[in-house]
This record gives structure tokens, C-alpha cells and sequence, in this order.
């Protein structure tokens, strides 16, 4: 938005309506909407896009050229139309793979060394339209979705940087993308925490990390259901598949089901914040060994 904002004047800032959020519920603004406030930009926030009064408030905006990111809802065609300059997507993958609602998530949760982002022209498909440029950027065993998508959302702002005299000239070179070559990345469930202790460390490794920060992965500990909020190194273990071992000296781990222990960095328990796992842990001893096999 700032990126926007500094290469021309913003007429309005679309962005959903405030949501519940925390314990009380209360209505909270999404970060852009604060930003476009703190930047003095319009806002505009429809319930529903096929409503007779968003259509006439988009229509008289008069709006010639249109950028998305990660909005969170399908436009309409008459909405896309419009825009004699096109809608503009930054979708976060190397497209045509991850195309759908969590493309982060699936790069990281399936292995991939990296990931993009591409400027994307809106067609009626999803995700589907051709390509202006893709901004590279490499997955570690040390990116979780939020840090990465950190990353590329500045990634994005420079490719509009980079290729917007073409945008405003609607002059842009596009790449048609190789069907054949397409992945999907659907939307995350609740159900995609649950923690398999006998998987491979590796795959519980990138799925903790994949599923921040939400809806993280989840075990049960004495019917308590706890989050693994970040993960560290991978080593050896000698202990049996599905134990959760933690020391003062040695660190909390968890052994996977091919004999490697991923080293568990923190731990959240219910109604509590974010914690050191070795801290987290401290209600059931200062050392201790649980095994997580369900019973």
C-alpha cells in the first residue's frame, strides 16, 4: 500500500469488513484498513459484492486499474471488467503451482526450495490469468508462513515498483501459464492440526511450520491440547516413536516415526501465550518423557 501510495495518489482502499477477534470478540480493522487510515485513503468495505449498492459505489469510484492482494474473496466479472487497465493480482507462488487460497502454506508444508510471487492479470479463472514477472525466493528449514509471507509481500511491492509505467500504459508483456504444470493450495481446516507422531521428522517439521500461525499443528498432553508454535534442529533418537522427551540440559524433543527427533522451540497451552517449550512444560516436571502414540 505504501509502494501505491508513493507512485501515485490511491483513490480507495477495498478491504473486508471488520472482524471478531480474541477471547472478547470484540471488531477489530484489518492491518491494510489501518494503514489506508493512517495514510489518509478512502476505504470502502462491501458485505457483498452482488448488492445494487456496492455496484453503484464501485461505479461511481470510476476506478481504471486495480491491484489484489490476498483479499480473500472472489471479485465479480462486472467488477473485473470495469478496469480498462485490468486487475492486478501478487499472488505468493511460482505460478502456475499453488494456485488457491493457501499457496504459502502447501509450498512450505510439501517441501518446496522455494517460492515467488507473481503479478498476475485477474481473468475469470482462479489464479489462472497470464503472468507479467516472478520474484524467486528460497524456502529454509528456518521459513514459516508468516515470516516468509513477510518476505514476499515486500518482493511484491518491488515488482509493482518495477513494472509500473507498463501498468499505467497498459503496456504490459503477459505469459500465458502452463496449464498442465498447474498445483492447487486449498484453503487450511482446523483438521490439518492434527500431529501423526509416526510420520518422518522432516514432514512434521514443515508441517509445524506451514501452519503458522494458524491453525498450528496441536498434540494432547494429559487431555490438554497443546500448540507447537516453532521447531528448531533434527537429530538422532534413540527413544521410541511418539516421545516427547524435555531437559534442562538437553532441550525439548519430539521422536518421529523414522527415528529422528525434531527439537520443539515453543509451545503454546490453552488460554496462555506463546512460551519457551521447556517453560511451557513445567506443570509436568523439569525433565520428563511422555509418548504421544494415541492409545
Amino acid at each position: 500500500l505504501e509502494i501505491l501510495a508513493s507512485l501515485r495518489s490511491v483513490d480507495v482502499v477495498i478491504t473486508g469488513p471488520d472482524r471478531p477477534s480474541g477471547r472478547g470478540q470484540n471488531l477489530l480493522p484489518s492491518p491494510v484498513k489501518t494503514r489506508a487510515l493512517a495514510l489518509g485513503i478512502p476505504l470502502f468495505q462491501p458485505d457483498d459484492w452482488g448488492a445494487s449498492d456496492t455496484q453503484a459505489i464501485w461505479g461511481s469510484l470510476k476506478v481504471d486499474l486495480a491491484f489484489v492482494i490476498a483479499y480473500g474473496s472472489i471479485l465479480p466479472p462486472w467488477m473485473i471488467d470495469s478496469c480498462h487497465l485490468g486487475v492486478w493480482n501478487l499472488h505468493f507462488s511460482k505460478l502456475p503451482r499453488w494456485r488457491g487460497a493457501a499457496p504459502v502454506n502447501h509450498a512450505i508444508w510439501k517441501g518446496d526450495e522455494e517460492t515467488g510471487v507473481s503479478l498476475m492479470k485477474i481473468s475469470p479463472a482462479l489464479d489462472a490469468g497470464p503472468t507479467v514477472d516472478c520474484l524467486d525466493r528460497p524456502i529454509t528449514l528456518a521459513s514459516d508462513t508468516q515470516s516468509l509471507l513477510d518476505l514476499l509481500s515486500r518482493d511484491g511491492a518491488q515488482l509493482i515498483k518495477k513494472h509500473w509505467l507498463d501498468l499505467i500504459r497498459g503496456s504490459c508483456s503477459l505469459i500465458n501459464q502452463d496449464e498442465q504444470k498447474a498445483t492447487w493450495a486449498p484453503k487450511l481446516t482446523k483438521a490439518c492440526a492434527l500431529l501423526s507422531v509416526e510420520r518422518p521428522a522432516i514432514e512434521i517439521h514443515r508441517q509445524v511450520r506451514a501452519l503458522q500461525p494458524w491453525p498450528s499443528v496441536e498434540f494432547n498432553l494429559d487431555l490438554e491440547t497443546i500448540k507447537i508454535r516453532s521447531v528448531g534442529l533434527m537429530k538422532l533418537s534413540s527413544l521410541n516413536p511418539g516421545t516427547l522427551s524435555w531437559s534442562h540440559s538437553e532441550g525439548v524433543w519430539l521422536t518421529a516415526g523414522d527415528g529422528q527427533a525434531v527439537e520443539i522451540v515453543s509451545l503454546q497451552r490453552p488460554g496462555k501465550g506463546i512460551q519457551a517449550s521447556l517453560q511451557a512444560l513445567q506443570p509436568w516436571g523439569h525433565q520428563g518423557q511422555k509418548n504421544l502414540l494415541p492409545s
